[in-house]
């Protein structure tokens, strides 16, 4: 369970669609270049690539069918149970469409509201 909750957390690190850092770097990706500033977008997909490329190095010995991985002490369910859900949860934010909240539109002008409606 503690491996498939890494996964699915690791999947909304790296900007996986369908999670929910998918659509967080979308964002960040498309503010950079609209507004001109291409190298923040370069900043964010190495990030991307950077964060791929240590769940990778964690995920790929746990899941690889070899006696050479050592496990430490067992956790609770309780607690595994709800590092599960909170990975289900980031992943769940890029499937269900959700509007911004009202407390993010403080400070927006009038043009920008519009569109989002």
């Amino acid at each position: 369970m503690t491996v498939c909750a890494f996964g699915l957390a690791g999947m909304s690190l790296m900007g996986l669609p369908p999670s929910g850092g998918f659509v967080a770097k979308l964002m960040l990706l498309t503010a950079s270049v609209t507004e001109g500033q291409w190298w923040w977008a370069v900043v964010i997909l190495v990030g991307g690539l950077l964060a791929a490329g240590y769940v990778f190095r964690v995920l790929a010995p746990a899941l690889a069918a070899t006696e050479s991985v050592t496990l430490g002490a067992r956790v609770a369910r309780r607690r595994e149970g709800v590092v599960l859900a909170l990975a289900v949860c980031a992943l769940l934010l890029g499937v269900l469409p959700l509007r911004p909240s009202p407390l993010l539109q403080i400070g927006r002008p009038a043009a920008t509201l519009a569109v989002l409606r």
